[in-house]
């Protein structure tokens, strides 16, 4: 559990102070989104469907917890550097005044731009069973106030909020071994397979992720910068929506549609039929096909379907010697039991963006969840799909 700040007990006045500031920012650059950029959409595309894809952050600290900067220089900075469509402050609840969380919340009001640039507010809970990040809400917890993961996930549930798993693996008892609580099913949507510098690529997050998928929960997948200053990781969260609005992003959270990925700008399309990623496939035939497209600047090296407890369900290589910035792949499974599939891509890092030095960069897709008729939708333990 993070310690109490007290250098944060500010007053009113230096709030005030940070207000004027921020109007004084604004004034020199024009109102929020109006930077000359293109929009998101343009920006990324189209994908089938009429859906675009967003890419962007869902974890960062300010000067108002462990960072530097305030709300203000962020929302800036995340639109204008760094070139996100969404981003939100996340500070640690342990370390925020009141005055200071409703700041952050009239930033995010006075630079979120629907259709142009989204700002974001949530907080992280910070504990020693694991680090979770929440957004949606009016008011906020610490770790203080809510000791146990079992009342913060009352907290959570009370509220109807959104969460996330932070960074699986560094803390010793992370989240209670990923225990399942049928009453965060549709709260707790996301899972950082990739965090800071650390992406899928070294896999020390994500070999976390199937550990938490067998034991119930159904989560997408995000690769978050965790920046604590203005400064950007190759990265990203991507968000599959209609629009760039916060409620279509909710949306799309809550309905897992979203992908982690090491590349600033890869584009990922996996689908069962209509069913998106994040998708439960109801009463699924014997036989199933998804429908594969990834397009980036890099060439692909593989993709890869990864079902229960991570196991290759199915793999394809390219040729080195290929042109592999676009590709496409249809393969079909045989399922007998309740699975759940998801997408797994590497590319050769031809651009020096891996922070890693790793060579590769990888992106992780949120699951489809087959079910067959008659039997629970979670999976029972040492179950596996044929």
């Amino acid at each position: 559990m993070l310690k109490p700040n007290h250098r944060r007990n500010r007053t009113a006045g230096s709030l005030l102070i940070l207000l004027i500031i921020a109007a004084l920012v604004l004034s020199s650059i024009g109102a929020a989104g109006a930077s000359g950029k293109d929009t998101a959409s343009g920006q990324t595309g189209a994908a089938s469907g009429g859906m675009n894809f967003y890419f962007g952050n869902l974890h960062s600290h300010t000067a108002y917890s462990d960072g530097t900067g305030f709300p203000a220089e962020a929302f800036v900075w995340a639109r204008d550097t760094a070139g996100f469509d969404f981003y939100a402050v996340t500070d640690h609840a342990e370390q925020l005044s009141q005055a200071e969380w409703e700041d952050i919340g009239v930033q995010a009001e006075i630079f979120n731009a629907e259709g142009e640039f989204i700002a974001l507010r949530g907080f992280e809970w910070s504990h020693a069973n694991g680090h979770i990040n929440v957004f949606g809400t009016e008011d906020y917890t610490s770790a203080y106030d809510t000791s146990t993961l079992e009342s913060f996930y009352e907290w959570i549930d009370a509220r109807g909020a959104l969460a996330q798993f932070n960074h699986p693996g560094r803390e010793l008892d992370y989240f209670d071994g990923f225990e399942y609580d049928h009453a965060l099913a549709d709260n707790l949507c996301l899972f950082e397979t990739g965090n800071w510098r650390t992406g899928n690529n070294d896999g020390v997050h994500y070999e976390q992720y199937p550990t938490a998928l067998d034991r119930g929960w159904r989560l997408g997948a995000a690769n978050n910068q965790d920046n604590h200053s203005l400064k950007h990781y190759g990265n990203r969260t991507v968000i599959v929506s209609p629009e760039l609005t916060r409620e279509a992003l909710f949306n799309a959270l809550r309905e897992r549609r979203v992908y982690s990925t090491d590349d600033p700008s890869m584009r990922v399309t996996f689908k069962q039929g209509e069913h998106w990623m994040g998708s439960v496939v109801e009463n699924c035939e014997e036989n199933v096909q998804f429908d594969v497209m990834v397009e980036d600047d890099e060439n692909i090296a593989s993709l890869e379907l990864v079902t229960n407890g991570g196991r290759t369900a199915a793999k394809l290589w390219f040729d080195p010697a290929e042109d592999t910035r676009q590709v496409t792949w249809s393969p079909t499974v045989n399922v007998q039991n309740n699975s759940y599939f998801y997408l797994k891509v590497a590319e050769r890092d031809e651009n020096g963006e891996d922070d890693m030095g790793l060579g590769e960069q990888v992106t992780v897709t949120a699951p489809i969840w087959l079910e067959v008729e008659g039997t629970n939708w979670y999976l029972a333990e040492g179950s596996t799909a044929g």
